[in-house]
């Protein structure tokens, strides 16, 4: 069996030793890998930090780093599965969140414009790209047909990102954001994973992960996410993305539902 997985960062694992892509800050010990262990497969991780839908279809995913060309240009045409995780940098959903906490957490203006230049975001960036859920599930849909022209027998699973925030996610030591922040990225988690139900709807196999993940948000007893610290953030960390648990029960669920087919 061949698994190539594409995507973002909740994909990636940046959070997660060992990194095995500095450019794509990709672990390998995130799901994609854990799934291949496990099934003793052959496993083309394309996964990317910061990349969007567009970046996996057709636009190279520029940073400070590199220049990366469209994972799909890397899809080998012999794969059996193909994984995708994304669509979350479309909305600005990962990206609003940290820039609202890094604003919350870090006051001194000059340490915060050098901090945001190196994210490559500007002091009135919201986070916010106005790409409707609507929008996604196109994208979704474009990636879909084009893995079908390039690998014709692969099986393709949609698999959605984990919880961050639930509905009574407080303010606390690791999450700075107030209420009405959290509700507002709580509604955008809602759009995304209405992005990928009606993609999957209209054509492939979809992975259920916010249900799973419902009660391991930020704070939790059992967080299956990273919080946030300034401290973390400046020492290169991910906040706000999976942990190494949180890949293996992702992991458990996509091998679960690629041993079901």
């Amino acid at each position: 069996m061949h698994i190539c997985a594409l995507g973002s960062s909740f994909a990636a694992g940046p959070s997660i030793p060992p990194q095995v892509s500095t450019t794509a800050r990709r672990s390998g010990n995130n799901y994609p890998h854990l799934i291949a262990k496990s099934l003793g497969a052959k496993l083309t991780d394309l996964s990317s930090s910061g990349a969007t839908l567009l970046n996996v279809l057709d636009e190279p995913q520029l940073s400070l780093m590199a220049k990366s060309p469209p994972q799909l240009d890397a899809l080998p045409p012999d794969a059996d599965v193909v994984t995708l995780t994304a669509g979350g940098n479309d909305l600005g959903y990962s990206g609003g969140m940290i820039l609202e906490a890094v604003k919350a957490e870090i006051q001194d203006r000059e340490v915060l414009g050098g901090i945001m230049r190196m994210m490559g975001l500007d002091e009135k960036a919201s986070g916010v790209t106005g790409i409707s859920s609507e929008e996604v599930r196109n994208r979704f849909l474009r990636v879909i047909d084009r893995v079908h022209e390039l690998a014709p027998k692969a099986r393709i699973y949609l698999v959605e990102y984990l919880t961050v925030f639930d509905a009574g996610t407080a303010k606390g030591p690791e999450q700075p954001l107030e209420v009405d922040r959290v509700r507002h990225y709580v509604g955008m988690a809602t759009d995304l994973s209405k992005a990928y139900r009606d993609a999957a709807a209209a054509r492939e196999e979809f992975v259920e992960v916010v249900r799973i993940s419902e009660g391991h948000g930020v704070g939790s007893q059992e967080p299956w996410v990273v919080g946030f610290t300034a401290k973390m953030f400046l020492e290169g960390g991910a906040p706000f993305h999976p942990n190494a648990e949180g890949h293996v029960a992702v992991a458990k669920e996509v091998e679960k539902r690629i041993r079901a087919a």
